[in-house]
């Protein structure tokens, strides 16, 4: 059944990737105004989006301090400006359909704004005032730390976000993966005004900070627009955080005794480093894996709902397998037997070109909005070089089935497992075994 999907989602993307191919080949281009970074891309729809990416992720505070990005943006967006109150500020963006957001992530964070091409020129009047002016008013900020807290709450409630969490931690254990950008309960209490504010004006600098604009706007009148914007941002002294990759060797299992109707088991594993060649290969063997990992649990045994593996191409790259099941023992054993038969046998002629066309499919129907196109050209960028989005499919068809085994068994070692849920239901012997 999955597959018959997979291919209807295939058919049914061709019939739009003709408008997005085209759409594509408008040039980004990299323009520097008064020593800050912008990407710019023309289009003729009457989108514009805009993304002011602010580098540094979790290596930007602090373990204590995890979430403060979080909320000092969040606070920047919500709290109303110089020239606009936060009502005043909602209502014009409501009037226009327009909207300006935050979020922060593990390597980088952004604030954004959105709006129909008439409107740009007023909405962008919001988005400079919200970024250089921004009022940040004590009512609004306890107001924030109170979410945060309730969504923290929420978070260790929900097996699946904990087990995320408990994943990165044993993980990433003392490196910047280890901290949470929406915080913990503990760290967000800590958070005090002065020190979010202090925050905000740290991370906002040209060397931290890059802009990229996707829309039908004219290119001097953006240039005139991003030198208002930065006249007064400080130089900074941002030096980017470099890659560290995982260097696991053997399988560990991390469990935590609850509770629930279902078990909850993600393995880490190590992966290579974001655009070199090896990414793309990985990218298809992960791609493969998890459509051996549906057949094998879900469609043939029935043992879980939605089987995944995947590889998350951050500055540091990690890959990672998850299961959700009632038979943890079986389940796993699948899993690893299916590592084990890929290492061995090597992936087939055929699977690696199915994977090849469900990528070209999925990128070309990524670029039909210009938010999606704004974000995958900034975290590229965020990563080393936002020509690696650009390439993506050149990069992709140029992965051959020798490459796509080398890497799987280079890379694929050990798994540092997480579980949570029934712990008599652990079996060491099949978690630890050698890959």
């Amino acid at each position: 059944m999955k597959k018959i999907l997979k291919y209807l989602f295939i058919a049914i993307g061709f019939l739009v990737v003709n408008n997005a191919s085209a759409q594509s080949k408008s040039t980004t281009e990299e323009i520097m105004v008064n020593g800050f970074k912008v990407l710019y891309k023309p289009t003729s729809n009457q989108i514009v989006s805009a993304r002011l990416f602010v580098k540094g992720g979790t290596a930007n505070y602090l373990k204590e301090q995890e979430g403060i990005e979080s909320i000092a943006l969040d606070l920047v967006t919500s709290g109303g400006s110089a020239n606009y109150s936060k009502d005043e500020l909602n209502r014009q963006l409501d009037k226009m359909g327009s909207s300006i957001e935050s979020n922060a992530g593990l390597d980088a964070a952004n604030i954004s704004m959105s709006c129909i091409q008439r409107n740009f020129n007023a909405t962008w009047a919001i988005f400079q005032d919200v970024i250089n002016a921004p009022l940040m008013p004590d009512e609004e900020f306890q107001k924030i730390k109170e979410s945060a807290i309730s969504n923290v709450k929420q978070s260790i409630s929900n097996p699946d976000a904990y087990l995320t969490e408990m994943a990165m931690t044993d993980a990433f254990a003392n490196l910047n993966y280890d901290k949470k950008p929406s915080g913990s309960e503990e760290s967000i209490n800590k958070l005090t005004l002065d020190l979010v504010k202090k925050h905000y004006e740290k991370i906002i600098s040209k060397k931290q900070c890059f802009l990229v604009v996707i829309g039908k706007i004219d290119r001097q009148d953006l240039i005139e627009k991003v030198k208002k914007l930065t006249e007064k941002m400080p130089e900074g002294n941002f030096v980017a955080p470099k890659t560290k990759l995982l260097s696991i060797a053997q399988s560990t299992i991390k469990v935590e005794d609850r509770k629930l109707a279902t078990n909850y088991i993600r393995g880490i594993m190590n992966a290579p480093a974001y655009g070199t060649a090896e990414t793309y290969a990985m990218q298809i063997a992960f791609g493969i894996l998890a459509d051996r990992l549906f057949d094998e649990i879900r469609t043939k045994r029935s043992l879980s709902y939605a089987p995944s593996a995947s590889y998350s191409t951050n500055i540091n790259p990690y890959t990672n397998i998850y299961v959700s099941t009632t038979d943890p023992k079986q389940a796993v054993s699948v899993m690893i037997d299916e590592l084990k038969k890929l290492k061995k046998e090597g992936f087939s002629e055929k699977e690696i070109k199915d994977q090849k066309s469900g990528y070209v499919t999925s990128y070309y129907m990524g670029l039909e909005t210009n938010s999606a196109q704004t974000q995958g050209l900034g975290m590229a960028e965020v990563k080393g070089n936002w020509k690696n989005f650009n390439s993506f499919i050149e990069n992709i068809n140029k992965v051959n089935p020798k490459d796509v085994n080398i890497v799987f068994n280079k890379y694929i070692q050990g798994i540092r497992w997480s579980y949570l849920g029934d712990l008599s239901k652990v079996n060491s012997e099949i978690f630890l075994q050698k890959l």
